[in-house]
């Protein structure tokens, strides 16, 4: 059976996979990029699965703060944010629908990757400064929905996308598309404050 090469960089190459999916290169990438994640930035992660999104905002971010609430997954990512050197996370063993901690606004980034991602979009905005973003990792299209009509009347410039990665093969006789390729991994919302 064909596996695809995700081509982690080193940094994620150090890092041990679980039972949680992973949040890969090229969705991290837009959620970066639109929320314009920087140094200076404090992050909220809902859901810290394996650890991989956590440590590819915290090689950026000043400060992440991740809730999860399997007490496995929990421990994966911990040891998979120590595997890569990295000392401004904190974690917080919780379940996020029973709220969090962080409700003063002064956050940039909220980042999401639970099943039931609309449920927190209201706390989401409260943790959220003026300008900051909330992002949402979204297996199924459904639950995407959900997040994004109820995103609607708490944020502005709501919208959900995906980013479709195709490898090319390249010969001296022909350059074409890979026969396999990673196309649909997740949709990503979007919603900024």
């Amino acid at each position: 059976m064909f596996k695809p090469d995700f081509h982690f960089p080193p940094l994620l190459r150090k890092l041990k996979r679980g039972g949680p999916a992973v949040t890969l290169p090229k969705d991290a990438g837009m959620v970066i990029a639109y929320s314009g994640l920087g140094k200076d930035s404090r992050v909220i992660e809902l859901g810290s699965g394996s650890g991989f999104m956590t440590v590819q905002m915290a090689n950026i971010a000043k400060e992440v703060v991740s809730y999860e609430k399997r007490e496995e997954f929990w421990k994966l990512a911990e040891d998979n944010v120590k595997r890569a050197g990295l000392t401004n996370v904190t974690f917080k063993h919780r379940d996020v629908l029973e709220g969090i901690d962080e409700q003063d606004g002064s956050f940039d980034l909220v980042f999401c990757d639970i099943a039931e991602a609309e449920k927190a979009a209201e706390m989401a905005q409260k943790a959220l400064r003026k300008g900051g973003y909330i992002a949402a990792h979204c297996l199924q299209s459904e639950q995407a929905k959900r997040l994004h009509l109820a995103a609607l009347p708490l944020f502005s410039e709501v919208f959900t996308a995906e980013s479709i990665m195709r490898e090319y093969e390249v010969r001296e006789f022909g350059f074409r598309p890979a026969n396999f390729g990673l196309l649909h991994t997740a949709y990503m919302v979007f919603a900024r404050k």
